[in-house]
């Protein structure tokens, strides 16, 4: 939960996302809701641009069947109905935590238990008036023939079968930039600097120079971060920064950020950034697997893996139990190393394999495999069925904008 905050407490930034008929959308809950989902999925800041808009445009949407659904005057949800409904969401998010523990990280989120239940409510109820919409009046007038299910399942079954999955260890190696790569970096990152420093313009220096090309759409805009989502030392210079100037080159695990310091307060940043990505050089990339190799060699040879990825290991979360990362699905995996993986039988060594940006060097240890299955033909119904209900409720929200009056501001 470490991307959350309370973003209504930055009401100096806010502004109107978007207006449905008559309902504006606040930007704050636009960021309030992309940074919950961020810290729920692991996306890094920079790519909370790209999220915020796609929040937003959900937001709209939903916004949309709504008004739609409530034009059904038979379609009723009650209070008692949403109530048990955000009760439900609570106890799933706290899980077995005590209530001590669950207070504690939603204050770290910016909420209290009363607050946190009023953020969820009016979402909750839309979404069960979309619901009993969906039950009450498009499933029913939903056919899909025996003939459907077969040709579909002929035409999708393959594509649908769920991946294999493995049990893996491994033992990762951090390709370094040697010092010289290293000091031509930052002395990128120092020259852009200066030339901000002189008066060039933002925007012009973000699409010549960031190597955040997602950023780099929206000139580099990262929104607002939560301190708690940057490292300490990143804090202590971006307060040092004053509001409307530019921090020096802070290295991070990618590279060299600059930060454009536009805002400021007692949780948050409202930050964008330039990015010089550190790439290792080829000779960089060809000692580490040197050093790969070598390992690769005594663990055929009979060494421990769990020991040798205590000690060689750079990934403290995996190093910490022995290189032991559980199963894992091929779809978390690229391709290339699913292929190597699948030649591979239970006990036997897999690698070393260089990641495609050439910043790592992995090897793995085959613990166990679970083949992939095929979709049953029920699966595939109800995978008919979904089809049918997204496309009719597209079909609401684009007689909604219709209806409706819909801006977007952002």
């Amino acid at each position: 939960m470490m991307l959350l905050m309370l973003v209504a407490q930055l009401d100096t930034l806010d502004r109107v996302a978007a207006v449905v008929d008559d309902k504006a959308i606040w930007l704050s809950d636009v960021d309030e809701r992309a940074l919950l989902y961020a810290a729920t999925y692991g996306i890094p800041p920079e790519q909370l641009p790209n999220l915020r808009r796609e929040v937003l445009q959900q937001m709209v949407n939903t916004e949309l069947l709504y008004l739609k659904v409530r034009e059904d005057t038979a379609i009723h949800v009650s209070e008692d109905e949403i109530r048990r409904a955000v009760d439900m969401q609570i106890q799933q998010l706290k899980g077995n935590m005590s209530d001590e523990e669950f207070a504690k990280k939603l204050q770290e989120a910016g909420f209290t238990l009363d607050s946190y239940r009023r953020f969820l409510w009016d979402d909750t109820k839309r979404t069960l008036y979309i619901q009993k919409y969906i039950e009450y009046r498009i499933k029913p007038k939903i056919r899909i023939s025996e003939k459907e299910v077969e040709e579909a399942y002929e035409r999708l079954a393959d594509s649908l079968a769920t991946p294999p999955e493995f049990k893996l260890a491994v033992i990762t190696l951090m390709v370094r930039p040697s010092a010289s790569v290293e000091q031509e970096y930052y002395a990128k990152a120092k020259r852009i600097y200066q030339q901000l420093k002189r008066g060039a313009k933002w925007e012009e220096m973000v699409q010549k120079f960031s190597d955040d090309r997602e950023s780099a759409k929206v000139g580099g805009d990262l929104g607002i971060v939560p301190k708690n989502a940057l490292p300490p030392e990143f804090v202590r210079e971006i307060e040092r920064t004053p509001e409307g100037s530019y921090t020096k080159p802070l290295r991070g695990p990618q590279g060299y950020h600059i930060f454009w310091v536009r805002g400021k307060r007692d949780d948050a940043f409202l930050l964008s950034h330039i990015l010089v990505r550190v790439k290792p050089s080829e000779r960089d990339v060809q000692e580490t697997m040197k050093k790969a190799k070598r390992i690769v060699k005594k663990l055929k040879s009979g060494y421990s893996f769990a020991k040798m990825a205590q000690r060689y290991s750079d990934d403290p979360v995996s190093k910490a139990n022995g290189g032991e990362l559980g199963w894992v699905s091929a779809r978390m995996l690229p391709p290339d190393i699913v292929e190597e993986l699948k030649k591979a039988k239970p006990g036997e060594i897999v690698g070393p394999i260089a990641s495609p940006d050439g910043t790592m060097i992995n090897i793995f240890k085959v613990m166990d495999v679970q083949e992939g299955k095929k979709p049953t033909k029920e699966q595939i119904r109800q995978l008919l069925l979904n089809q049918k209900i997204e496309e009719e409720l597209n079909r609401l929200i684009e007689e909604a904008k219709k209806d409706y009056y819909v801006k977007i501001y952002i």
